[in-house]
C-alpha cells in the first residue's frame, strides 16, 4: 500500500565530541532546506517550584546573545537568510526551526549556534510579562485555568512532571529571575541533551560539518534523564470546572503504552478509525448523525515512555450529557463493531499518503529522524508504514479491549452546567468504576516504563 517507487531518504548521522546527535538527510528533489534543533527540555522536567521554567527560557534566549544584542538584531538576522527562527516548548522537549534556501543553510546554523553559545538573558521581566499574556487564553475572569486538555494532564497525571503546564502558573513565574533563566540553561542547554537535524537538497558531509562548526562548541553537559510518569491511581475519575462559556469542553482521556509496545500501531490505526476524515467514526456519529457538535476528534499523543489517547468534543451546555453517551457509545463500539473493508482501506490509503509525503516536506522529514535520535524507540516513517501495514482488524479491536479499558478513562468537563447535569455526569462516572475490571498488566507496564 506504501508507495515505493521512490526510496525512502537515509539520514547521515554523527556524533560530535560534545555529544550533540547531527544528522543530514538528503532530499534532493526538493527546493527548502530546514534546520531543526532538538532540546532535552520541557515541563515535564520540571519540579514544582521550576514550572513554566523551559517555557520561560525559550523565550528568553530570542532577547540577543553576544553577537546579536537584542531581539531585533537577532530576528533580522535570521530573517534575512531564511523563513525567521521558530520555537515551541512541549513536555518533553523544546525545538527551535526555520526554513530556507540551501545555499543558506551554514549561515541559519550559524545563527542558531551564536544563539545557544552565548545568550544575554536579557529582559527577562519583559518576557515574563509576554508570556503572562500568553497564557491569558487559558484562564478565566478569576484566573482559574479552564483549558481542557491542560485540566486533563493535571488529573490523570498528578504531580510534577507529564501533567505539568507546559507554560506554568503565572505565581510561578513572576519569581523567576536571570539566575533561573541561567541555571536551566546551563542544565539543559549542552551537546548531551541535543539533536540537530538538517534536511533538503544539501550535501551531507559538508552539512555535518557546518553543524559542527556552528554547535560544536556547546559544552558537552550530562543528558537529563526523563522524569517517569505517575499515573491517577483512582480511575475512573471526572473533573469538572465550571466555566460560562458558550460552549462545553469534553474529553476522555487514557494513559496507554508507549510507541515500541508490540499493541502500538494497532492502537494509532484504532484513533486513526475514530477521527481521520469526515467519514471517521466519531464525526459521523456525533456531528453527522446526532448533529450535536461540529467536530469531535481523536488523537494518540506520543511520550516518551507512554502514550496518550484523548478523545473530545464541545457542545452546547443543554447537549452535555446526550454528547458524553454518544462519545462512550463509539469508544466502547471499538471492541465489539469490527472494522469492514472499505473503512480498513480507506484509512490505510490515507495513511500511506501521510507516510510517504514526508519526502517532500523537509520540515516533516526533520522532524521525523530527529526526534528518532532524542527518542531512540521512536519510528522513522519507513518503520511507521511497516508496522502499520501489518495491522489487521483484529488486532486493532483486541489491542482497544487490552488497553483502552472504559474503567481507566479521566473524564474531563469544562462548561457551566445545571446541578441535574453534574449529577448525571457522576452517575456515568459511577457506572464506569461499577463495571471496570481490575488494572491490566499492560497499565503496569506503563506505570512502570513511564
Amino acid at each position: 500500500m506504501i508507495d515505493r517507487d521512490h526510496a525512502w531518504p537515509v539520514p547521515v548521522q554523527r556524533t560530535l565530541a560534545n555529544g550533540l546527535e547531527a544528522l543530514c538527510v538528503p532530499l534532493p528533489h526538493v527546493h527548502t532546506a530546514h534546520v531543526l534543533l532538538f532540546v532535552r527540555v520541557g515541563s515535564r522536567f520540571e519540579s514544582v517550584a521550576e514550572s513554566g521554567l523551559s517555557h520561560l527560557l525559550e523565550h528568553v534566549l530570542f532577547r540577543g546573545c553576544e553577537a546579536y544584542p537584542s531581539t531585533f538584531a537577532l530576528n533580522s538576522a535570521f530573517e534575512a537568510c531564511s523563513t525567521g527562527l521558530d520555537a515551541a516548548t512541549s513536555r518533553d522537549f523544546t525545538t527551535f526551526e526555520a526554513s530556507c534556501a540551501p545555499r543558506n543553510v551554514p549561515r541559519v546554523l550559524e545563527l542558531v549556534g551564536a544563539m545557544m553559545s552565548a545568550p544575554t538573558f536579557a529582559d527577562v521581566e519583559v518576557e515574563k510579562q509576554v508570556i503572562e499574556e500568553e497564557l491569558q487564553d487559558e484562564l478565566d475572569s478569576k484566573g482559574r485555568d479552564v483549558d481542557c486538555d491542560n485540566l486533563a494532564k493535571l488529573a490523570l497525571f498528578p504531580g510534577p512532571g507529564l501533567g505539568a503546564k507546559i507554560g506554568g502558573r503565572l505565581r510561578r513565574i513572576e519569581r523567576f529571575d536571570e539566575a533561573d533563566c541561567r541555571r536551566w540553561f546551563e542544565r539543559h542547554y549542552t551537546g548531551a541533551n541535543m539533536v540537530c537535524a538538517v534536511t533538503g537538497p544539501v550535501e551531507p558531509e559538508a552539512t555535518l560539518a557546518a553543524i559542527a562548526e556552528a554547535l560544536g562548541g556547546i559544552p558537552r553537559g550530562e543528558a537529563v534523564p526523563v522524569v517517569p510518569a505517575q499515573i491517577r491511581d483512582a480511575l475512573p475519575a471526572l473533573e469538572y470546572v465550571r466555566h460560562s462559556g458558550s460552549q462545553t469542553d469534553l474529553q476522555l482521556a487514557w494513559a496507554t503504552v508507549d510507541e515500541a509496545h508490540p499493541d502500538w500501531p494497532a492502537l494509532l490505526f484504532a484513533q486513526r478509525v475514530l477521527d481521520d476524515g469526515s467519514c471517521a467514526r466519531l464525526r459521523h456519529k456525533v456531528v453527522d448523525q446526532l448533529g450535536l457538535a461540529y467536530h469531535a476528534g481523536a488523537e494518540l499523543e506520543i511520550y516518551q515512555g507512554l502514550s496518550v489517547l484523548a478523545v473530545e468534543t464541545q457542545t452546547r451546555h443543554s447537549m452535555v450529557i446526550k454528547t458524553l453517551d454518544a462519545l462512550l457509545e463509539v469508544v466502547a463500539g471499538m471492541a465489539t463493531d469490527p472494522i469492514d473493508a472499505d473503512e480498513l482501506e480507506r484509512v490505510r490509503s490515507r495513511i500511506a499518503f501521510e507516510l510517504t509525503s514526508v519526502r517532500d516536506a523537509p520540515a516533516s522529514a526533520a522532524y521525523w529522524f530527529g526526534l528518532r535520535h532524542l527518542h531512540p524507540a521512536s519510528d522513522t516513517p519507513a518503520e511507521r508504514a511497516s508496522r502499520l501495514a501489518r495491522v489487521t482488524p483484529e488486532q486493532v479491536r483486541d489491542a482497544w479491549a487490552r488497553h483502552i479499558a472504559m474503567g481507566n478513562v479521566q473524564l474531563t468537563v469544562v462548561g457551566d452546567l445545571a446541578p441535574l447535569q453534574r449529577a448525571a455526569l457522576r452517575r456515568r462516572v459511577h457506572r464506569l468504576r461499577a463495571a471496570a475490571r481490575p488494572s491490566s498488566p499492560e497499565r503496569a507496564s506503563v506505570e512502570a516504563a513511564g
